[in-house]
């Protein structure tokens, strides 16, 4: 195997997509649009929603976060994001003979060639172990024992997988494998154009669109239930900015103690790629957010009874903070999950399981494998559809908001009815 004269581990997207025509018709998408750093939201795509349970694979990596002094019986006990450390392996120990599947998978997520964030990276890896799974179940040790044969076996392998659930999973899947193969040629595992035999299903309108919502009532119910049994805790801030502001995980995670103004009432979304924290859009999704004021009573109590006075590793304060530093990704996720299960909050389950009984009400790392539990996007999806059947205006006021273009709202957030929009349009044109 020979490498290109260009650097095989540094990839730049220009835009050009491949000029192939599907045989049934559908549309191939082009090598610029694939993968979840392009869909409006980053890893919250129809592909890769965190329902989506990876079919014969590992389940998400948990470890319990120390320094919380809660126990496993509510929604305390929540785990933190495993820390990866450096690669050592070299191209020459990888590609200088039979190149393993699992070996090059692992090589090719660490160097990362695509320069994407590390979200996404994880994406990809838990879309690849897919195919690792059809590689096992196949026999295919090796790369180069796949065969074209292999593509279409690998289609029908991820449509018979009860665990992806839609046709948006399976093209995801797909749309990263196809990536990956793009890198093999260039690593001279195969030969040039190998990709282009990974065909990408189209899909309907209905199809695209994610239509996991937590409606704004039911935030608003589990925000009001905090407030009584576990007011001014990490967690009653974490669900107080979700549902009042609507923001990405990625922006909550982001803020720090100086961004929030408690005399205006107000939390700025800044922007701080060099030091950890981008926000999805970089400087120009940086905004200040108006919040109420409950909410801000909310933080003022946290500030003032709970937050501990740590640093990040960057020497920043972060706004929510745990023993050893800012509050991660992964517990705000576990917050969500724990407290959108419906026992979580002493309402009765809606599938009828017992509490006492059931996996999912057990542990709060277990709180993902409720049906009725749900991450942080619904709860966005949720506040964009409240205030579009209020008739707020979209570009005016909730684009400049959430940070999100007019566009994308309609396409991928708002999923009120028709007629829910026309009577808000009728009743703010009444108003005025």
């Amino acid at each position: 195997m020979t490498d290109s004269n260009e650097n095989p581990d540094q990839f730049e997207e220009n835009g050009e997509g491949d000029p192939e025509v599907r045989t049934d018709g559908g549309e191939v998408v082009p090598e610029s649009v694939q993968g979840t750093e392009h869909q409006p939201d980053g890893a919250a795509t129809p592909g890769d929603s965190s329902q989506d349970k990876p079919w014969e694979a590992a389940g998400p990596t948990q470890a319990t976060e120390t320094g919380t002094g809660q126990n496993m019986s509510s929604p305390g006990n929540w785990s933190t994001e495993p820390d990866n450390s450096a690669a050592s392996t070299t191209a020459d120990d990888v590609f200088s003979g039979a190149a393993s599947v699992d070996d090059v998978i692992e090589f090719y997520l660490e160097m990362n060639p695509w320069g994407v964030q590390a979200s996404t990276v994880k994406s990809y890896k838990s879309r690849l172990k897919h195919f690792q799974a059809f590689c096992r179940e196949t026999d295919i040790e090796e790369l180069e024992d796949l065969q074209p044969s292999h593509i279409d076996q690998f289609h029908n392998f991820l449509r018979a997988n009860p665990g992806l659930g839609s046709r948006s999973s399976v093209k995801s899947c797909l749309a990263t494998f196809r990536k990956f193969l793009r890198y093999c040629e260039r690593r001279g595992v195969f030969e040039s154009g190998f990709h282009k035999l990974v065909i990408l299903p189209t899909l309907s309108e209905s199809d695209a669109v994610d239509e996991t919502i937590l409606p704004h009532e039911d935030a608003e119910e589990i925000l009001a239930h905090l407030a009584k049994f576990k007011p001014f805790t990490k967690e009653h801030v974490v669900w107080a900015l979700l549902t009042e502001t609507g923001i990405r995980q990625s922006t909550l995670y982001a803020f720090d103690l100086d961004d929030y103004d408690s005399e205006e009432r107000y939390i700025a979304a800044v922007d701080r790629e060099e030091t950890g924290t981008r926000l999805k859009n970089g400087k120009a999704g940086e905004r200040e957010l108006s919040i109420s004021p409950e909410a801000a009573e909310v933080l003022d109590g946290y500030i003032t009874a709970n937050r501990k006075n740590v640093t990040d590793e960057h020497g920043r304060d972060p706004l929510i903070t745990t023993r050893n530093g800012r509050l991660q990704k992964s517990s705000i996720r576990q917050y969500v999950y724990g407290w959108s299960r419906p026992c979580a909050i002493g309402k009765a389950c809606p599938v009828e399981k017992d509490p006492d009984t059931c996996g999912a009400a057990q542990t709060n790392n277990a709180a993902y494998d409720c049906p009725e539990s749900v991450s942080p996007h619904p709860i966005r999806r949720g506040y964009i559809t409240h205030l579009r059947a209020n008739g707020v205006p979209t570009a005016d006021v909730i684009s400049k908001r959430c940070d999100a273009n007019p566009e994308t709202i309609e396409q991928w957030y708002d999923l009120s009815t028709k007629s829910e929009r026309r009577e808000a349009r009728r009743s703010h044109l009444e108003d005025l």
